[in-house]
């Protein structure tokens, strides 16, 4: 397995596999729509789009994205459903972590899901992420749970 990050070559993939996932379990939000149509947007600024390839596919994909109180957002994460079931969430989570702590230097990311997507919260928790926030979320309609990772 691969990883690359902010590679141009796998934006269109990251749209894709996130767009796919967000229409099977909610529905598209505007900051969606933008990703899809910009996902170069997610590799800008400090920004990164991190991708694991098998055979030079891209397998999964995840983003690490500042938000605009300067805290750190793990977001965007899809796996391509030929290749779950393979730890690839795990991996992708773990690089994450990895450079926030290593070449970013944080000791604290963040992420934002819903608690219908069962599957990605039994990844986070046994991951070690907590939950830091239940219920609506003030700027994701789709939104009911928080959790954050601590690096140190």
């Amino acid at each position: 397995m691969e990883i690359r990050r902010n590679d141009p070559r796998d934006f269109r993939a990251f749209a894709e596999l996130n767009i796919e996932w967000i229409k099977d379990l909610h529905h598209v939000e505007a900051s969606d729509q933008y990703m899809y149509d910009h996902p170069e947007s997610y590799a800008q600024n400090g920004d990164s789009i991190f991708a694991a390839l098998i055979d030079d596919e891209v397998a999964g994909v995840v983003a690490l994205k500042q938000d605009e109180d300067g805290e750190w957002e793990l977001t965007k994460m899809a796996v391509d459903s030929k290749f779950r079931r393979r730890g690839i969430g795990e991996i992708l989570m773990n690089t994450v972590e990895s450079y926030a702590k290593t070449e970013l230097g944080l000791n604290r990311i963040y992420l934002i899901s819903n608690t219908i997507n069962a599957a990605a919260i039994r990844l986070y928790k046994r991951c070690d992420w907590i939950v830091i926030h239940e219920g609506p979320h003030p700027r994701y309609a789709r939104a009911d749970i928080a959790m954050e990772k601590h690096l140190d």
